[in-house]
């Protein structure tokens, strides 16, 4: 409770609101959103202090895709508000956040529990359809918690994004982490990992061993041999005693939502990434052939963030988003290239985004799963503030001064032992 207590205290009533719309109770967080929205236009002096390059691309992005969303509204006419105001919202939510919260410590719990607030719903809906009927089901859709129809396996999949990041996440092992938070972590990962084996979604299997992989990518040459023996000993173990213990067969209860998919085409359509290699084929046809955009009727979504926006509000807000996601990319690089006193938080921003990315490139994420993208886009604002906050002029010798996070230096080292 004292963590949630932190965790709300310093960003107040914004940190309060910003968790209902998370959990987004009878589908209707997008209220909270717009109170999220005004409270955020009343920070006028913050707003001036804070303008940048990457606001002004995500207003504008934002406004122009609001507009051509306006032309076809079919998920509702209040959708034109969300698109148009949300993103920019949070982005600037990600800098007062950061703003507030000036400890990295804080931070690495403060993004964890946005990952578990936007899966508790999906989390709970999943965990109790398991428990009415198991594994075995027939149809990997699920109903929502809060009395919604069934909801697709790929839209309840997203919900789990961050906490598939879980072990890697754990694998560093810079911030000091209470016994009781580390236990809670590892419970949420395995409860997640049960509602995803019983809807099915490869795509968060996936994510899962990229963040791994990234993680130890990143972590090993910054850290003495003895913890690099330690971490491959357990890792190595862990995966002999799962291989020993745990019955892989495609016709087990628990492994049927994949057996399904996996019997599909003989691996055809794995090769194909469930037929999404074709569409993004004629995607890019259409850029040069419609650059204004075309009919989702004509072959579906192109399960592509970027592709599926260009579908939808053609080549501007495309190009525009592109920008944007390049411009994050070299900013996370140049903040996670310096100092080793604060690994945890830097290898959380690195596999958060890549997590996110992951699940970008495979689905129409601003039909079904708008959510992922905000919360992007408040973690590019946390960035955007972390850099311009220590005013980083990033090169391959500079380091952060010790002065510039409060108990960075001492109080969060890495143990070198």
């Amino acid at each position: 409770m004292r963590i949630l207590k932190n965790y709300f205290e310093k960003p107040g009533l914004l940190g309060l609101l910003l968790a209902i719309y998370l959990i987004n109770p009878f589908n209707l967080g997008y209220l909270v959103g717009y109170m999220l929205f005004a409270l955020i236009i009343t920070k006028g002096r913050f707003l001036k202090k804070n303008l940048d390059f990457n606001l002004f691309l995500i207003i504008t992005f934002s406004i122009i895709y609001g507009l051509f969303y306006a032309l076809n509204p079919e998920f509702g006419l209040q959708f034109i508000l969300i698109y148009a105001v949300f993103p920019p919202t949070f982005y600037v939510l990600g800098k007062y956040l950061c703003d507030k919260v000036t400890n990295d410590r804080v931070l690495f719990k403060s993004l964890f529990f946005l990952g578990f607030l936007l899966s508790f719903s999906a989390l709970v809906s999943v965990l109790l359809n398991i428990m009415e009927g198991g594994f075995g089901q027939i149809g990997r859709s699920v109903p929502l918690l809060w009395g919604e129809g069934l909801i697709s396996a790929t839209i309840m999949g997203s919900f789990f994004t961050l906490n598939m990041c879980i072990p890697a996440l754990l694998v560093v092992r810079q911030v000091k982490i209470s016994l009781a938070l580390r236990i809670f972590m590892w419970l949420v990962f395995v409860l997640s990992l049960m509602c995803i084996l019983r809807i099915g979604t490869r795509t968060q299997i996936v994510i899962c061993l990229f963040a791994l992989l990234s993680s130890l990518i990143f972590i090993v040459p910054r850290q003495s041999l003895k913890k690099n023996i330690v971490i491959f000993s357990v890792f190595i173990g862990g995966i002999f005693l799962i291989i020993q213990n745990v019955q892989f067969d495609l016709g087990s209860d628990w492994l049927s939502a994949f057996a399904d998919r996996m019997e599909n085409n003989n691996g055809a359509d794995i090769a194909s990434g469930g037929g999404r290699t074709s569409r993004w084929a004629k995607s890019f046809e259409n850029l040069f052939k419609k650059p204004l955009g075309w009919d989702v009727e004509e072959f579906g979504h192109s399960h592509n963030m970027w592709l599926d926006v260009l579908r939808a509000s053609g080549v501007i807000p495309f190009i525009l988003l592109l920008i944007f996601t390049i411009r994050s990319v070299f900013q996370i690089k140049r903040i996670t290239k310096v100092n080793n006193e604060m690994l945890s938080f830097f290898n959380q921003i690195r596999v958060y985004t890549l997590a996110l990315f992951l699940l970008f490139m495979v689905e129409p994420i601003f039909e079904g799963m708008f959510a992922t993208f905000l919360i992007f886009c408040l973690l590019m604002g946390i960035v955007s503030k972390f850099e311009s906050k220590h005013q980083l002029l990033y090169n391959a010798n500079e380091t952060i001064p010790e002065c510039t996070i409060e108990n960075s230096s001492k109080k969060n080292n890495l143990d070198r032992n």
